[in-house]
C-alpha cells in the first residue's frame, strides 16, 4: 500500500509517494494534501494490457496480438519475426514488462521457433526515431505512396508499388 500525494500546482508541482513512516493508517491526514491511496491498482492497471477481458473488453492482450500478427504472415517469414519482436511505447517501461511479454508469447509460439523480445533504451521515442531514419533513406520516395498517387490510382497503386 502506498499513499500518493497529488500535485496541486500552486505549492506542489509534482506528486510524490509519502514515505511509509509518514503514512496515516487510521483517520485522515491533517496536512490538507490530497492523498490517493494505492493498493492493488498498481498491479491491476498494467495487467489490463495482457488480459483486457478482466475489465470486460473482449480483445486480445499484447501477447496474443503479437502471435496473431506474426501467424498472419507467410509461413517462411514467421521464424524471422519471432526472433525480432521489438517493444516500443511508454507501457513497456512497466517493471518486468519485457520478461512478461517474452514468457507469454513463448507459451503461444511453436517450440521449434527461436524467439527474442527486445526493448530499446528509449522506448517512448524509438518508433519516431525509426521513422526519422527511414525518411532520411535515399530510397524513401520509392517506399511510400503519396496522397495524390492514391487518389489517382486507388489501392491498386499499393499492390503495384509494394508487390502485394
Amino acid at each position: 500500500m502506498l499513499d500518493y500525494v497529488l500535485p496541486d500546482f500552486s505549492t506542489i508541482k509534482k506528486g510524490f509517494i509519502k514515505p511509509r513512516e509518514e503514512m496515516v493508517f487510521s483517520g485522515k491526514y491533517k496536512t490538507g494534501e490530497q492523498i490517493l491511496r494505492l493498493t492493488n491498482e498498481r498491479f491491476a492497471v498494467p495487467e489490463i494490457v495482457f488480459h483486457p477481458s478482466d475489465i470486460g473488453i473482449q480483445e486480445m492482450g499484447i501477447p496474443e496480438a503479437v502471435v496473431f500478427s506474426i501467424q498472419n504472415l507467410p509461413e517462411e517469414m514467421q521464424p524471422h519475426f519471432f526472433k525480432n519482436i521489438v517493444l516500443t511505447g511508454g507501457n513497456t517501461l512497466f517493471p518486468g514488462f519485457r520478461d512478461r511479454v517474452y514468457s507469454d508469447v513463448r507459451c503461444l509460439t511453436p517450440t521449434d521457433f527461436e524467439m527474442s523480445v527486445v526493448q530499446s533504451d528509449n522506448p517512448i521515442t524509438y518508433a519516431w526515431e525509426g521513422g526519422k531514419l527511414l525518411s532520411e533513406n535515399d530510397d524513401f520516395e520509392n517506399m511510400v505512396v503519396t496522397r495524390d498517387e492514391y487518389e489517382e490510382h486507388g489501392h491498386s497503386i499499393c499492390e503495384e508499388k509494394f508487390d502485394v
